[in-house]
C-alpha cells in the first residue's frame, strides 16, 4: 500500500509533520539571510531581491495542504526581518513559476498561487522580525529560476516583465468612447477620481516616466474609434500629477508637470484603438486624494471652456490666407503693438515669455487649405512676442527665433481660424511691428520692418504728390533739394542709413492697381539715401544701390500711398533727383525740375 501524502494526512498529523519538516529545515546551519531593514527616509522604499535556482523536486503541497506544484527543498531564499513591519510581501517570477511558499518565524507556511505570466504574491500583514524562509514552486521535475523580491508591498508584474496590457485588471475608472471635437472642446474622463501613489511609473516607459500609481491596472482606458491628427490626455489636481498613456501602436508618453503640476501629453498621428492612462503623483505615498481626467482634439485645454480663446474681435480684423502670396510670404497687419498682459495668463499649459493684448487677438487669420506647414512671424525693431491659438486649440508660442524677432509653426496645420497674438517681451513696450504668414518656413528676407511712429508718413508731402500706375508715361523725375539733418535713419530698419527730416515726406508716390513692381530710385550730389513706408506700415531703406545712388525695389505693390523720405549719408542734405518706374531706373541727375 502506498504512503499517503502530507496533505492527505488528519489534521493534527499534518500539522505535525509541517512541525518536523520546519525543524529539518531549521537545523541546517551553513548559508546566508538577506536582512531587511525600514530605511532611514520615510518615503524611500524597502525592497531586496535573490535569484533562486535549484530542481523542482519537493511537494510544495508538503508544507501547505493543496499548493500546487513543486519546490528546491533545501535551497530555500532566506530573509532576515530586523523590525515588525506593518505590511510585508513577497514577490516571485519566473517561467513557469506556479506558487511560492512562505515559512514565517513562528514555523507556519504559508502558500501563493501564480496569478499568471509566472507571476505568485504572499502578502503578509503585521509580519513579525526574524527569519523568512521562501521557495519558488514549478512543475515537477523543472528546472527552478526566478527572481524573489521581499518588499513593503507587492512588486506589480509590470516591472517585472514590461507593459502587457493584456495581464492588467480592468480600468478603475472605467473605459471611455473618445468624443470631444473641436467645437465641443474637452471631454471629461474621470471627475473626482482616487490616486494610489504606491508603485513607481518608471517601468512604464524606459527613457523617463517619473511619479507614483497603482500598477496592477490603468486609471482609465480610452477608446478612438477613428485616427485623430492630435489627441491629448491631461489630468487636474491639487496634488503634483504625473501621467502616463500607452497608445495603441505601443508608444507611451509620460509626462509630470505641463500646466503648472498637472500633466498632458499630446498624441500626433493618433490610431485608432484603446489608450490605457495612469495617473500619478509625483511623491510617494499619502494616497486618496482626487484628480479629474479630460481628453481633446489637438492641444491640452487646461483653463475653462471657451476660456483660453480671447473673446474680443481682432484688433486689426480677420485675414484670409492668400495661397498665392504665402509661399514667399503674405502680409498680414502692420500695427502698434499691445503689450499690456503676461502672455501666461492668456496660454494655458506652457510657459510663454513676454506680454500681448489678452482682450482680443490681432489678428485671426483664417486659412482654407493649408500646406504642409504654416509659420506665422513678426518683425520690428521693438523685442516682439508672438502667441497663437490653432483651430484645434493647440497653442504655439515665442519669444526669439531671428534675433528679437518671434516665429511660430504650425506642421501639418489644420483647416480654420489661428488667432494671432503679438506682443512685446517687456510689458507696456511700444512700437510697431509688422506680421507675416508663410506657407513653410519663414520668409525673413523679405519680412519688412514696420515703420517707427517718429516717422510721420501720414503728413502732406513737403515737395509733391505723384500718381503712378501701370500706364503712366513718361516716368516721373522730380528735382529737389534734400534737406539738411540731424535725424538718424540709422536703426529703423534694415539698410537704414544716414540722416532724414522725419516729420512730413517730401514725396509720396500714390501707386494704381495692378503695378508688376515699383521702383523709387535716387541721383544726388551727395551720398543720398531712402526710406519708404508703403501703405501698410511697412517701412523699406537703403544706401548704395547703384553706387552711392539709393534705390527701392518693391515686387507686386499694393495700391496706395508710399511716403518717400529722402536723406544723405552725412545728413549734409544738397539737390537730387527722384524718379518713379516700373522698368529700369536712369541713373543721371537733372538739374531742373
Amino acid at each position: 500500500m502506498p504512503k499517503p501524502s502530507r496533505s492527505a494526512l488528519p489534521p493534527a498529523l499534518a500539522a505535525a509533520s509541517l512541525l518536523l519538516a520546519a525543524g529539518a529545515l531549521h537545523a541546517q546551519q551553513a548559508g546566508f539571510a538577506v536582512e531587511l531593514a525600514a530605511p532611514a527616509d520615510m518615503f524611500a522604499e524597502t525592497r531586496v531581491g535573490v535569484r533562486q535556482f535549484g530542481t523542482a523536486v519537493e511537494p510544495a503541497a508538503s508544507y501547505v495542504r493543496g499548493c500546487r506544484g513543486h519546490v528546491a527543498g533545501e535551497a530555500a531564499a532566506l530573509f532576515e526581518l530586523d523590525a515588525r513591519f506593518e505590511t510585508l510581501a513577497f514577490t516571485a517570477h519566473g517561467e513557469g513559476l506556479v506558487s511560492l511558499v512562505v515559512e514565517t518565524p513562528d514555523g507556519l507556511f504559508r502558500c501563493a498561487h501564480a496569478e499568471g505570466a509566472g507571476l505568485a504574491v504572499a502578502r503578509i500583514a503585521g509580519a513579525a522580525p526574524g527569519r523568512y524562509r521562501v521557495w519558488a514552486g514549478a512543475e515537477e521535475g523543472s528546472e527552478i529560476d526566478a527572481r524573489i523580491i521581499a518588499a513593503e508591498r507587492a512588486v506589480a508584474a509590470i516591472e517585472l516583465t514590461g507593459l502587457d496590457l493584456a495581464q492588467l485588471g480592468a480600468p478603475r475608472a472605467g473605459a471611455h468612447r473618445f468624443t470631444a471635437t473641436a467645437e465641443t472642446g474637452r471631454q471629461i474622463l474621470v471627475a473626482g477620481g482616487r490616486l494610489f501613489p504606491e508603485e513607481p511609473m518608471a517601468p512604464l516607459a524606459p527613457d523617463y516616466c517619473p511619479g507614483y500609481s497603482r500598477l496592477d491596472a490603468p486609471d482609465a482606458v480610452l477608446s478612438l474609434e477613428a485616427p485623430e491628427r492630435r489627441l491629448s490626455v491631461f489630468a487636474m489636481s491639487e496634488r503634483d500629477l504625473t501621467l502616463a498613456v500607452a497608445a495603441p501602436d505601443g508608444r507611451v508618453l509620460c509626462n509630470d508637470d505641463t500646466y503648472g503640476l498637472n500633466p498632458a501629453v499630446t498624441f500626433d498621428n493618433a490610431p485608432e484603438g484603446d489608450y490605457a492612462i495612469f495617473v500619478g503623483t509625483f511623491g510617494q505615498g499619502m494616497g486618496g486624494d482626487l484628480y479629474d481626467l479630460y481628453a481633446a482634439q489637438g492641444g491640452p485645454q487646461f483653463g475653462e471652456p471657451g476660456a483660453e480663446a480671447a473673446g474680443g474681435p481682432p484688433r486689426m480684423g480677420y485675414v484670409t490666407h492668400d495661397p498665392r502670396r504665402a509661399p514667399r510670404g503674405q502680409h498680414l497687419a502692420t500695427a502698434a503693438i499691445v503689450a499690456t498682459d503676461p502672455a501666461d495668463a492668456l496660454v494655458p499649459g506652457m510657459y510663454c515669455a513676454g506680454h500681448v493684448g489678452a482682450d482680443a487677438p490681432d489678428v485671426i487669420l483664417s486659412v482654407a487649405d493649408p500646406g504642409s506647414e504654416l509659420s506665422l512671424y513678426a518683425v520690428s525693431p521693438t523685442d516682439l512676442v508672438i502667441a497663437v491659438r490653432g483651430p484645434d486649440g493647440t497653442w504655439l508660442c515665442d519669444d526669439d527665433t531671428f534675433g528679437i524677432n518671434p516665429a511660430v509653426t504650425f506642421d501639418e496645420p489644420l483647416a480654420g481660424d489661428y488667432h494671432i497674438h503679438v506682443g512685446a517681451f517687456a510689458q507696456g513696450a511700444e512700437g510697431i511691428y509688422a506680421l507675416f504668414a508663410a506657407d513653410g518656413a519663414p520668409n525673413w528676407d523679405e519680412a519688412q520692418t514696420p515703420a517707427p511712429e517718429t516717422l510721420n508718413a501720414d503728413a502732406d508731402p513737403a515737395v509733391a504728390r505723384l500718381a503712378f500706375g501701370p500706364m503712366t508715361r513718361p516716368d516721373p523725375r522730380v528735382v529737389f533739394d534734400v534737406p539738411r539733418s540731424d535725424f538718424e535713419a540709422f536703426g529703423l530698419g534694415d539698410e537704414c542709413a544716414g540722416y532724414i527730416a522725419p516729420t512730413r515726406p517730401d514725396l509720396v508716390i500714390e501707386a494704381g492697381e495692378g503695378l508688376p513692381q515699383l521702383m523709387i530710385y535716387m541721383v544726388a550730389d551727395a551720398d543720398g539715401t531712402l526710406a519708404v513706408v508703403g501703405p501698410d506700415g511697412t517701412l523699406w531703406c537703403n544706401d548704395d544701390f547703384e553706387g552711392l545712388h539709393p534705390g527701392i525695389l518693391i515686387p507686386n505693390p499694393a495700391p496706395g500711398a508710399y511716403a518717400v523720405f529722402p536723406g544723405t549719408f552725412d545728413g549734409s542734405g544738397g539737390m537730387a533727383t527722384l524718379g518713379v518706374t516700373v522698368s529700369n531706373p536712369v541713373w543721371v541727375m537733372d538739374r531742373e525740375g
